[in-house]
């Protein structure tokens, strides 16, 4: 399986190397890539909606028709690690590689929401941005773990 994370970031962080600390420990048939879109220049002379337009715009460019694509907008569903653990064990099933996708900083495009076959809410808190791809991969190794019966999740 593989999974994508797709983030529109404006910068790399030091928050990489916690995300390969995670890839590190799932098996190799489970790859997850992490890309980034640079996020549209702000400007008095651009809307905020053209914005984030544009960035939508070149996010769909990397998605293809069969891809699931999840969202993650604060609109979205709030689930457990064990129902992200469920749909991961039917993306094994049906050879699904899902795509986890991070808005920037004024979120999605109308384009993009109406795409995602899921949108999903990590939290009611306001998380730093670049600290939601480290949840993401944690919550699939955790997911993996739970599946796998490891002992990470104990609950």
């Amino acid at each position: 399986m593989k999974i994508i994370i797709i983030s529109i970031a404006s910068k790399n962080t030091n928050y990489d190397v916690l995300i390969t600390d995670y890839k590190k420990r799932l098996p190799p048939h489970i790859q997850i890539e992490h890309l980034k879109i640079s996020i549209v220049k702000r400007s008095k002379t651009k809307s905020v909606k053209d914005t984030v337009k544009e960035e939508g715009q070149r996010l769909l460019k990397m998605i293809k028709n069969q891809d699931i694509l999840i969202a993650l907008d604060e609109k979205g569903e709030m689930f457990s690690t064990k129902e992200l653990a469920n749909s991961m064990n039917h993306w094994f099933q049906d050879a699904v590689n899902p795509i986890f996708a991070i808005g920037g900083p004024d979120g999605f495009s109308e384009e993009v929401l109406k795409r995602a076959n899921m949108q999903w809410s990590l939290s009611e808190l306001t998380l730093p941005h670049a600290m939601v791809p480290v949840i993401i991969v944690e919550q699939i190794y955790r997911s993996w773990s739970i599946l796998n019966n490891q002992p990470y999740h104990r609950s």
